[in-house]
């Protein structure tokens, strides 16, 4: 058997946007834009990638009007490591992975372009506990330093795709119609975006997986490998890590924007 596929030669997805001059919040909005087109053509047709992760994003050329091409459509084995970082809550509980996990690595994706990092994190000790209670609680924070340019439009964006209720997140065609999509928001985020990528050694790492333990989960290897942990153990790595409680994914002071999310904030 052959298979014939699309020629990619333009590169992975941040290395197209580190060779840019500038990198706008529009520019960011045209690439996701490109990606919830893919996205909903897939859904309309019962696809879900479910692997959905940067390294899977390649430009076609590197023209500056480079499609991008969604590839990988193989769950391939997830180093343990590392798919906690962009893994949707209910695979985490193990309660199903269909369009909705697709939408949820929409929403990582896009808070990654906005800033250079992901919305979730184990700390500085890099703590599967503090990072598995982050994602199911869908603790993340809009860190002033890194968004203060970044539109509130944007932020809805995210907002209503990380949602812990999986029928309560945007679908691909209602994110398509969202306005963020629209943006001419022309600050450079270049700046910011490289400067938190090149800080970070382990953001390659931590993106490399949004959903790919289906098998994991089938096989019953996720049990063992995210053990209920006491509750002692929880607070005390909250206190190493001096988590700090806010409203959940917000900045302080502000409301949830109505997702109805009002988890506890962890703030590293």
């Amino acid at each position: 058997m052959y298979l014939v596929t699309d020629l990619a030669t333009g590169g992975e997805l941040f290395d197209q946007i580190f060779a840019k001059g500038s990198y706008t919040e529009k520019d960011a909005a045209t690439l996701v834009t490109q990606l919830l087109s893919a996205l909903a053509y897939l859904h309309d047709l019962d696809i879900v990638h479910r692997d959905l992760k940067p390294e899977n994003l390649l430009f076609k050329d590197r023209t500056e009007t480079s499609d991008i091409l969604i590839t990988d459509f193989g769950l391939s084995k997830v180093a343990v490591e590392n798919f906690l970082q962009t893994a949707s809550p209910e695979i985490l509980q193990q309660t199903g992975h269909g369009k909705p996990v697709d939408m949820w690595a929409i929403g990582v994706i896009t808070y990654v372009l906005l800033c250079g990092y992901t919305p979730f994190w184990g700390g500085e000790q890099n703590s599967n506990v503090v990072l598995f209670k982050a994602i199911m609680e869908c603790n993340y924070v809009f860190d002033e330093e890194y968004w203060s340019h970044v539109s509130e439009a944007a932020k809805d964006f995210i907002r209503k795709c990380l949602v812990l209720d999986p029928a309560k997140r945007l679908t691909a065609n209602d994110a398509l119609a969202h306005p963020w999509l629209k943006t001419d928001a022309d600050y450079d985020l270049k700046p910011v975006v490289e400067k938190n990528f090149n800080a970070k050694k382990t953001f390659r790492k931590a993106v490399l997986a949004v959903s790919g333990m289906a098998r994991m989960a089938g096989s019953g290897s996720l049990k063992n490998l995210l053990p209920t942990p006491p509750a002692e153990t929880v607070e005390q790595g909250e206190k190493e890590l001096k988590v700090q409680v806010v409203t959940g994914g917000e900045e302080k002071g502000k409301s949830d924007g109505g997702t109805g999310l009002s988890s506890p904030q962890v703030v590293l």
